[in-house]
């Protein structure tokens, strides 16, 4: 069966379609025909390197001939039978530069596409779940505003490797995103007590404790985050979201004034203001802000939500009824997603 699907793969590669198309229609695969080349392995940890420090147009340029030897090799196989072992390489090897592809293509702000790729990645077996790729894909998938895939993604390298506090730290981040407090509480404390200081961790269990309602935890936190980088846009968006829940409109202004100095398109800040406008009965600021915010994260269902109580107010029932139904939609989505086949058996 695995042999007849990749012959599939080589016919579509011959009809010179991209990588792209090939990985909607072929199965599993990854690192050389015959066996990955050391210097390919190389190359392609380079790559990741590159992504990290992203110098992505450099990542990119790595990649391509990579890619291109694998669909090579692919093509190639299928002039011979390959023994389970090399089709298992050949399997890796091109999953692999699938995977690879999707980083890419979040990078370049092509979400479908780019979540496209990741699930095919996914669905052929890689990363594998034990791999610190799974961090990698964890990051990737929160920054593209997909927090229940990137829970997933993380908690399979959490419990792969506990001590890896980067990953809890993601986690944590991950499940803040989805509501979910007191699991990232947990978790984030969990990255706090095993490397103290970790960077941003004081910065996502304020968050946490800011949405909980626990202002004066939440405020040292941040506070503590803060004087370690006073450019924490994030810090400041928090603790206005702090004086907000207090009630103090003036304060919740003023961090929020100072975030915007910082960085005017912040998802957070753009979304206390909104929530703040809202109450303050000037829905005209509360939409503009909300629309920021969505144009930069369409899935963010607290958003949704908000901008369809700032349209009703504004007079546009319309309007109003569009972004409930947005938001109603995505609250169905989060409880239906899974990361692929794999995660939701384990």
């Amino acid at each position: 069966m695995k042999a007849t699907l990749l012959k599939a793969a080589v016919l579509l590669l011959a009809a010179g379609l991209p990588i792209s198309v090939l990985a909607a229609q072929a199965p599993t695969a990854s690192r050389r025909a015959v066996a990955g080349t050391s210097a390919e392995r190389r190359a392609l940890d380079e790559v990741y390197l590159l992504m990290q420090q992203r110098r992505f147009a450099e990542a990119r340029t790595r990649w391509t001939p990579i890619a291109q030897r694998v669909q090579q090799d692919v093509k190639a196989s299928s002039a011979r039978r390959l023994a389970p072992p090399a089709l298992q390489e050949l399997q890796r090897r091109y999953a692999e530069v699938v995977f690879i592809q999707g980083l890419l293509e979040a990078r370049l702000g092509r979400r479908e596409d780019a979540l496209e790729q990741l699930r095919q990645a996914d669905g052929y077996g890689f990363p594998p779940l034990d791999s610190p790729l799974m961090g990698v894909a964890g990051q990737c998938l929160l920054e593209l505003h997909e927090p229940a895939l990137a829970a997933q993604a993380y908690a399979e390298r959490v419990k792969a490797a506990p001590a890896d506090s980067e990953a809890r730290l993601g986690l944590g981040a991950a499940l803040l995103a989805k509501g979910e407090l007191s699991a990232a509480e947990r978790e984030l404390r969990e990255a706090l007590r095993r490397r103290p200081g970790l960077k941003q961790a004081d910065y996502y269990l304020g968050a946490v404790l800011a949405e909980a309602r626990r202002g004066a935890e939440a405020r040292d936190h941040l506070q503590r985050e803060l004087a370690r980088d006073p450019r924490c846009v994030g810090c400041l968006a928090r603790l206005g979201l702090v004086a907000y829940l207090e009630g103090d409109d003036a304060a919740c202004e003023s961090w929020l004034g100072k975030a915007t100095a910082l960085d005017p398109e912040d998802i957070d800040t753009n979304m206390v203001y909104g929530m703040l406008y809202n109450r303050t009965g000037r829905p005209a600021l509360a939409i503009e802000r909300l629309s920021r915010v969505v144009r930069r994260a369409p899935g963010f269902a607290k958003a949704q939500y908000q901008l369809a109580i700032a349209y009703q107010r504004a007079g546009d029932p319309t309007k109003a009824r569009e972004h409930r139904e947005v938001y109603d939609r995505l609250i169905a989505e989060q409880k239906a997603k899974a990361l692929g086949v794999r995660g939701a058996e384990q």
